[in-house]
């Protein structure tokens, strides 16, 4: 009767083959680790972070597609390329974060209100996966994860001390309308970091808007489609 013994590494395989009473042999094989020198990651992370973006890019294309449709079916735009950087019709010099406040004041034309709709849903803010993730971030404000929390407690923070109505109102006001670049933030700088439970109040604070204002567009059940009735987003 014979037993095999393994002792299996990263970086080596050590083996030890057992008779009943004596070693019979044993040794170990090594080699390189699969991982980068100088950082120590595992040579598959460049693919497998590629991979995940791929994966994320497609359910955000396919997520604004079916938007497209929905927004077609009920009568706000007569065709679903009209969000495309091509179609000749589309203002592109329109501030779309003006229009987002406007909405508040206003009637939207029907073709204003799905870009409004669809610029919300295609910056729809961030969202923690899980509960543990967020209360993680709590206890490292020097992660990246911590940066998030404190950018998006402190937008929410600014907004309810100058009791802006949006947060499209809130950049408008606080950045200015004539460079847009400076919405976005840039790595490591979180300061107009937006959740998305934040947007979500603004869409429908929009919605609730538009139909004081008599748009026809803009009832409870195209609201229902696009925020969802509590148990999906």
């Amino acid at each position: 009767m014979y037993t095999l013994g393994l002792d299996i590494g990263i970086a080596s395989v050590g083996w030890a083959l057992l008779a009943e009473n004596h070693i019979i042999d044993l040794g170990v094989r090594t080699f390189d680790k699969a991982e980068t020198a100088r950082e120590g990651e595992s040579l598959n992370l460049a693919r497998r972070m590629a991979r995940l973006m791929r994966r994320c890019l497609d359910h955000r294309k396919w997520r604004l597609k079916k938007l497209a449709r929905v927004l077609k079916r009920h009568g706000l735009i007569v065709d679903t390329r009209f969000f495309s950087y091509e179609n000749p019709y589309v203002d592109k010099e329109k501030n779309l974060w003006q229009l987002r406040v406007e909405g508040l004041d206003r009637r939207l034309a029907p073709e204003e209100w799905a870009r409004v709709i669809y610029h919300i849903a295609k910056h729809r803010g961030f969202h923690w996966i899980s509960k543990a993730e967020e209360k993680a971030a709590e206890t490292d404000s020097k992660s990246e994860e911590g940066k998030v929390k404190q950018g998006l407690a402190g937008t929410r923070k600014l907004m309810e001390k100058k009791s802006y109505r949006s947060p499209a109102e809130m950049l408008l006001r606080e950045i200015g309308q004539n460079n847009l670049t400076a919405f976005r933030n840039k790595r490591g700088e979180y300061t107009k970091a937006l959740s998305r439970v934040l947007l979500g109040e603004e869409l429908k604070a929009l919605f609730e808007a538009q139909r004081k204002y008599g748009n026809p567009h803009a009832d409870t059940t195209l609201e229902a489609e696009i925020l969802g009735n509590g148990d999906k987003k």
